[in-house]
């Protein structure tokens, strides 16, 4: 095999190809990627759902009978640029059951106050922590009112929060209750 000692050989230009796909293939998708991206109001706000072990933002997970579930999240703070959390701020969280649902008494809330109180029976409670920190974990533990699917739709708001934000996004999850 002989080899021309002028110009670029066929094996290098293939070489040199291969190579250099995957960066042009890169530098035109970063671009649009960018261009394209939504902004998620969870990822922008200063109080945000801080995602759980499934990766899921709230869970709610069922026992293995009594038609029992334990409600959890964790709200966590941010600031870019850094701000200290509003002094005076309530964290309110709204959380939502697809049928009545008896709020645990047994359950520790923390530093969330629950309205209703533990032991009530609703679909909708709300839990208030005051002042609002650097966030906080919230679980508690409820009783169905029949066995089946379980629905909860968790909402969050921040009153007297000056400038700082909570996430607009809800986060739902669901469990079947087994008596």
């Amino acid at each position: 095999m002989t080899q021309s000692s002028h110009g670029i050989s066929r094996r290098t230009l293939i070489k040199g190809a291969a190579w250099s796909a995957p960066v042009i293939a890169v530098a035109v998708a970063a671009p649009l990627a960018a261009a394209s991206a939504t902004v998620v109001p969870n990822s922008t706000a200063n109080y945000y759902w801080d995602a759980e072990a499934q990766g899921a933002f709230t869970s709610l997970v069922a026992a293995s009978g009594g038609l029992r579930a334990t409600f959890s999240t964790q709200i966590s703070y941010r600031a870019n640029p850094w701000m200290s959390p509003p002094a005076g701020g309530s964290l309110v969280v709204v959380v939502t059951f697809s049928s009545p649902v008896t709020l645990d008494p047994a359950s520790s809330f923390g530093a969330w106050a629950p309205q209703p109180v533990g032991g009530s029976t609703a679909t909708s409670f709300t839990f208030i922590r005051t002042p609002s920190s650097f966030g906080d974990a919230l679980s508690f533990n409820v009783i169905g009112s029949a066995p089946g699917e379980l629905r909860s739709t968790a909402t969050m708001t921040l009153l007297n929060g000056g400038s700082a934000t909570a996430t607009t996004e809800p986060s739902a999850e669901t469990a079947v209750l087994v008596a």
